[in-house]
């Protein structure tokens, strides 16, 4: 076979989830749930401040790769939400490892509360955003020039996506698979783990419930 008949190469993307104490469990298992069925074009890693397990809100513990400390490449850096959100925006060491991160990685990708780390980092600076309906007065008291979404199910603005609360990770993780590979691996992931996609980002059912206008 010549080089120009040769097969297309696989698109190929590391995820560098980031963990603190206190994360929300489900916003991060749920959408590697949907990353991790794909993984010959997903690698997935953790990384903690000290490379230390860490404990979710729910209990229990994710095992770090490395720590912040350690030097690496990532393609899609992902920041999910929990309780332990409102100390860790006080971490100086994580905030500005988050600052280093955003510059070199394709696509930055919070869920729920995660939006208050990037808020905090200047990294929405400019930047249509939503975050957790439950949350999002607080939330949007954070950082300065961005456009808070109060209705949606997910936010996307170029390499910025953020989403609205805990499952609505796993909406916002098919919406980054469609745009990095295609609308019907997206659709047969969420089959695959017979999940109903919400696919409209700006069908967001839980915001009227925290009366959020």
């Amino acid at each position: 076979m010549s080089e120009s008949q040769s097969v297309p190469s696989i698109p190929q993307f590391t995820i560098t989830v980031l963990l603190y104490d206190q994360f929300d469990l489900l916003e991060v298992s749920g959408p590697l749930e949907m990353f991790g069925t794909l993984p010959e074009h997903f690698d997935i890693q953790f990384v903690s401040q000290s490379g230390r397990p860490v404990a979710s809100r729910q209990g229990p513990k994710l095992v770090a790769d490395f720590s912040i400390y350690n030097s690496h490449k990532t393609d899609i850096l992902w920041v999910p939400g929990g309780e332990g959100v409102e100390q860790a925006i006080t971490n100086t060491l994580l905030i500005d490892w988050l600052q280093q991160q955003s510059s070199n990685a394709s696509y930055i990708c919070s869920v729920g509360t995660g939006a208050a780390l990037l808020a905090q980092a200047g990294i929405l600076k400019d930047k249509a955003a939503t975050t957790n309906k439950k949350r999002y007065r607080w939330v949007t008291g954070i950082g300065s020039d961005i456009n808070w979404y109060p209705v949606a199910r997910w936010v996307k603005d170029g390499r910025v996506f953020t989403s609205s609360g805990v499952s609505a990770g796993i909406d916002l993780s098919l919406a980054v698979i469609a745009q990095l590979l295609d609308e019907e691996t997206a659709r047969k992931t969420a089959i695959e783990a017979e999940y109903i996609w919400i696919n409209d980002p700006s069908d967001d059912p839980f915001a009227p419930l925290h009366v959020v206008h």
